[in-house]
């Protein structure tokens, strides 16, 4: 037994110094294959500096004041439909002191409304009351109203000696304050009873604003999908260079009795070499410019060569079924982008937790899922410490365990079907 190992020991190293020779003499192949990653580095360091990134500081709870501060004078009011008590709440609405030069409208329907509201944008706003006591206000979107943006996108921005919050516009663009004007009038005419006073004594006070760290429109999404692409190069080649090789070798190893494994050993060892370097060079990349801020060095390294050993043994596995390159290369590029596409889904939370981790036995998908963790640590200025099985990080020592259980299984799944299935080689 101790003969066979020593064996295959020799094979292997005898293997690796052969394919390490034909590497270094095939200068061109070698330099696309070094040289493609280095010019995605350079790309995502570009990227990065001229990308827009927010760093917003914690910022104390902010007192935004009465209800009563919005002077309404140079709003425009338009409401439908008119009758006699939506009139006594406009009435009353328009009597209020700092309504004074409000210019009010009543409209038949909702399309003269609109009609009206598109002529003296942004300052218009539209009141449709359903009923004596439910209405709805339109407002211009984006003013008072304002757009709810997606996850990782800057909600507060800081000024020369103040701050200020996307959804403070509520308060200080108008929308409260004329829903607190209607609500005191219809409780006015419905109980004779006046509350104005009391409601518009009513104050606000902005919580304490958390750090973050958020980037431009879809600056994510690019990051994610040139990274998930990364080692694409580096693939071609693993796929060119293992169906030539079985293509040549595979009989002559039978007949000089090399053992299979020794084979896939050795491409294995130097394509993990070939990963390991081009790992380090993007993880540095990526903390250097910043690019992720939270985050070190060492769990980025770990996660761009787990997900580039996985792909390798994609790679051998498509090459033992598909027998061809061309096929090989191709399937593995569409395999790599569909199932990391997929993967953008864990990026907008649109699957069950549950699902995540099944649909990770894809590497690209267990990938796009890891950068999605690191990214989102550090939108909140949360970084992952590894090895720390504490918080958040065990997310991504599970994810590790993922990709390295797929790349064995890949691996062992490439040496099954390599012993079973015939070669047929055109």
């Amino acid at each position: 037994m101790r003969i066979k190992q020593i064996s295959v020991y020799q094979q292997t190293q005898a293997l690796l110094r052969k394919n390490f020779l034909k590497k270094w003499r095939m200068k061109r192949e070698s330099l696309l294959e070094w040289g493609i990653p280095v010019l995605v580095g350079v790309y995502l360091s570009l990227f990065s500096y001229f990308g827009e990134n927010i760093h917003f500081h914690e910022k104390p709870p902010q007192d935004l004041g009465r209800v009563d501060k919005f002077n309404m004078s140079s709003t425009m009011i338009v409401y439908t439909p008119v009758s006699n008590i939506t009139q006594q709440i406009m009435n009353k609405t328009a009597a209020a002191p700092f309504m004074k030069g409000t210019k009010i409208i009543g409209v038949p329907n909702t399309t003269y409304m609109d009609k009206i509201l598109l002529e003296n944008l942004p300052y218009a706003v539209g009141i449709i009351f359903k009923d004596s006591f439910s209405y709805k206000l339109r407002f211009f979107l984006g003013y008072a109203a304002p757009f709810l943006e997606e996850e990782f996108s800057a909600h507060c921005w800081e000024t020369y000696d103040d701050f200020s919050c996307i959804l403070s516009r509520y308060w200080n663009r108008g929308f409260v304050t004329l829903q607190t004007l209607i609500n005191s009038a219809i409780i006015e005419i419905t109980t004779n009873h006046s509350v104005m006073e009391e409601l518009m004594s009513v104050t606000a006070i902005n919580m304490k604003t958390l750090p973050f760290i958020s980037k431009d429109f879809l600056q994510n999404e690019i990051f994610i999908l040139v990274c998930l692409l990364y080692f694409s190069p580096i693939m071609y080649f693993v796929s060119l260079d293992i169906t030539k090789e079985r293509k040549k070798s595979k009989d002559l190893m039978k007949m000089m009795g090399l053992q299979d494994s020794a084979f896939w050993l050795s491409w294995c060892l130097i394509y993990a070499g070939f990963i390991f370097i081009i790992s380090i060079f993007i993880a540095t990349v990526i903390t250097s410019s910043e690019i992720i801020v939270m985050t070190g060095f060492l769990v980025i390294f770990t996660l761009f060569f787990l997900f580039g050993f996985s792909l390798i043994a994609l790679a051998f596995l498509m090459s033992v079924l598909l027998q061809k390159a061309v096929l090989t290369n191709l399937l593995v590029f569409l395999l790599t982008l569909f199932w990391g596409c997929m993967g953008f889904t864990a990026f907008y939370r649109q699957l069950p937790s549950s699902l995540e981790w099944i649909l990770s036995i894809c590497s690209p998908f267990a990938f796009t899922s890891g950068m999605t963790q690191i990214i989102r640590l550090d939108y909140n200025l949360n970084g992952v410490i590894f090895p720390d099985p504490s918080g958040d990080s065990y997310i991504m020592i599970a994810t590790f365990s993922i990709l390295s259980f797929d790349g064995l299984l890949y691996l062992l799944l490439a040496l099954y079907f390599d012993k079973i299935l015939p070669c047929k080689w055109e």
